[in-house]
């Protein structure tokens, strides 16, 4: 049987993964009903991967597919999945395993970016805008701030004003970025891209009122689990499935 472990970060914030939980099963209901779906966190949840795949397999599934809820493939993906996997492996080495590629860099998300840095053109008709568009990031790779940097200039050919690939834990500093900016006599237009306002986002507003106490930033939504982002992933899980049956 084939079962798909969906594989979330987690919030310390138990709204944010219910509401993780919710978008999931969404999708769940679009996929075969004959395959095995379950739900686990990195994080900050009981429903732990080791102990969700043991259930999954205990269940019957002997063929998993791995499906990283993440924008990016990070130190999470990179890293921490596999390392999570292997032990199971181990213990379970008839079940065939697959990871699938993370859905940061899909069409789905592109057109909620681009029609958050609008909203905000819209918004701000008479002023001269800058937009900054900011991600988790990371410094053990440079394929995210790749990716990062062309999704920024294909929103930028789009809405005619520049935006700026930056991070609040990667190679490139938010604030240094920022600051290059903030006495320009433009408006400051900052793109969260993450799945949901977290609390990294409530670090990061924290950190730009500490730094620019006297400026006023346009703080837009995250990508607030957007329908668009599930055909994404529908399509992530649909390629998989095709490929391990």
């Amino acid at each position: 049987m084939i079962g798909i472990l969906y594989v979330f970060h987690g919030s310390q914030k138990n709204e944010k993964n219910q509401a993780a939980m919710a978008f999931i099963q969404q999708l769940e209901k679009k996929i075969d009903p004959t395959i095995h779906q379950a739900i686990a966190f990195l994080e900050n949840h009981p429903d732990r991967i080791s102990t969700v795949a043991k259930k999954m397999i205990q269940s019957g599934v002997n063929k998993m597919i791995v499906v990283p809820v993440l924008l990016f493939a990070a130190k999470h993906a990179l890293v921490d999945i596999p390392n999570e996997l292997e032990q199971i492996k181990e213990d379970y080495p008839e079940v065939e395993f697959i990871q699938t590629e993370t859905f940061g860099s899909k069409k789905g998300s592109r057109q909620v970016l681009l029609e958050r840095f609008q909203e905000a053109a819209a918004t701000y008709l008479e002023e001269q805008l800058v937009g900054i568009l900011v991600a988790h990031g990371t410094k053990q790779t440079n394929k995210p701030q790749r990716v990062l940097t062309e999704i920024a200039e294909e929103i930028q050919q789009q809405v005619g004003f520049s935006i700026i690939p930056t991070s609040l834990k990667g190679q490139e500093d938010y604030v240094a970025d920022i600051k290059k900016h903030v006495s320009k006599k433009q408006q400051i237009v900052i793109v969260p891209f993450f799945l949901f306002d977290g609390h990294l986002i409530t670090i990061m507003k924290n950190k730009l009122s500490e730094v620019f106490p006297a400026e006023e930033f346009v703080i837009t939504r995250t990508l607030e689990f957007d329908p668009r982002i599930l055909t994404d992933l529908e399509h992530i899980v649909n390629e998989a499935v095709q490929c391990i049956q």
